[in-house]
């Protein structure tokens, strides 16, 4: 469990360095996802300013653009249906943070791996609810979903997959909920634009 206490307090660290001095509150520490399975997208929730959030990290895929993650929960045992993954309703969550990274094997040999590009992507439950990737009246919701970054067209040396038309698409209305971080630091002016654009 070495790992998830690292990721833990990285994230931490980004909502101290990042989002406290913006004038955010953490109203509910961080914690680890309890399902197994979301510890490979380093699953996390916690609470700011008694905002609920999920926190995932899009896991980058040698072969295609952008980032990949799974955002799903498994029934209650009490249900009757079966222990098939679920997704999240709309009333389990106020904003869902993505980070991602840019592909290791899009840097060059000069390049430190310390350089790669990083952001998070900051999506309003609202949002969520009209893309339909989390359940509500109009929508069964999604699973799992792909997030295109800014530098999503690289996808470093193994990258074979052309970055679709429907990927540019998705990338056009997911990228003014992208805030870049730079040695921890984010833009608080474009942090407060997010936030309140519920």
């Amino acid at each position: 469990m070495l790992e998830s206490k690292s990721y833990c307090e990285e994230l931490e660290s980004l909502l101290i360095k990042g989002f406290v001095p913006a004038g955010y509150k953490i109203t509910k520490n961080v914690k680890l996802d309890p399902v197994p399975e979301s510890f490979k997208y380093k699953a996390l929730t916690f609470s700011l300013n008694d905002q609920h959030i999920i926190y995932r990290k899009g896991k980058v895929t040698a072969d295609r653009p952008g980032a990949f993650l799974a955002i799903w929960q498994r029934p209650l045992p009490s249900s009757t249906a079966s222990n098939k993954p679920i997704p999240f309703k709309h009333k389990e969550l106020d904003y869902l943070f993505v980070q991602v990274e840019e592909h290791s094997n899009a840097i060059s040999n000069s390049e430190s791996i310390n350089n790669l590009k990083s952001g998070i992507f900051i999506f309003p439950v609202s949002l969520l609810i009209k893309k339909g990737i989390v359940s509500s009246e109009k929508s069964k919701g999604k699973t799992g979903f792909r997030v295109f970054p800014p530098w999503s067209q690289d996808r470093g040396v193994v990258g074979t997959k052309i970055f679709s038309e429907s990927g540019k698409e998705t990338q056009r209305w997911q990228l003014p909920y992208f805030l870049r971080i730079e040695n921890g630091l984010i833009d608080s002016r474009q942090l407060n634009k997010i936030f309140d654009n519920k």
